[in-house]
């Protein structure tokens, strides 16, 4: 399990999902759900605009939306989730303030959302511009279409009256491979040039 995994499963965990209605956007595999799933809450849910994943994660999730974020409300009351997990998946979205504007109104006020997304600021995709090359985040996936800096995101956030909190990761040393296992692991100094972007979010209402 790699730096951010832990990370990710140390949230939940401190958390304590036990007895609480999770939900998990874009959830690829399913392997978050099932982690969820061992915890014990009330409730999982999940969504996603492939039904490929519907068909993967329908099995372990006690509800699953079939959705297009950028354009389409979730069919969920306002105020009814306790923690979302958004997972490499805000990259994927164009209208992405609409799409916060949802996450914001089904969550309860101090419900917990857990971001990962991809850094444009990481170590190896500077050491890539040098040579001419695309960073990592847009060189990896075509589907990429918002790529964002700690300080762009707290921007946004602070126009929607919420507040972040950023979690140090790691970074590779191989440019060629963000997965490389020669990497080093940051602090609140070298943040900035880690491969991935963790927040979360405490919704205030």
């Amino acid at each position: 399990m790699g730096t951010k995994d832990k990370i990710i499963k140390k949230l939940i965990t401190n958390y304590n999902p036990v007895g609480k209605v999770c939900m998990d956007l874009g959830p690829g595999s399913g392997r978050w759900l099932s982690f969820l799933k061992s915890i014990g809450p009330k409730k999982i849910l999940s969504a996603d605009f492939d039904k490929d994943v519907m068909r993967k994660c329908s099995k372990i999730t006690d509800e699953f939306f079939l959705i297009n974020f950028e354009k389409n409300k979730f069919k969920i009351k306002n105020d009814s989730i306790d923690l979302i997990l958004i997972t490499e998946v805000f990259e994927h979205i164009r209208n992405y303030l609409f799409f916060l504007q949802e996450i914001i109104r089904i969550s309860k006020n101090g419900s917990l959302v857990i971001f990962t997304m991809p850094n444009i600021c990481s170590l190896i995709s500077r050491i890539r511009l040098l040579f001419g090359l695309l960073p990592v985040a847009i060189a990896s996936d075509d589907t990429h279409v918002n790529f964002f800096r700690k300080k762009d995101l707290t921007r946004i956030f602070t126009k929607m009256n919420q507040t972040l909190k950023f979690y140090n990761s790691s970074f590779s040393l191989n440019p060629r491979n963000p997965k490389s296992k020669l990497r080093i692991k940051s602090n609140n100094f070298l943040s900035t040039l880690d491969d991935s972007l963790i927040f979360t979010l405490i919704v205030k209402k």
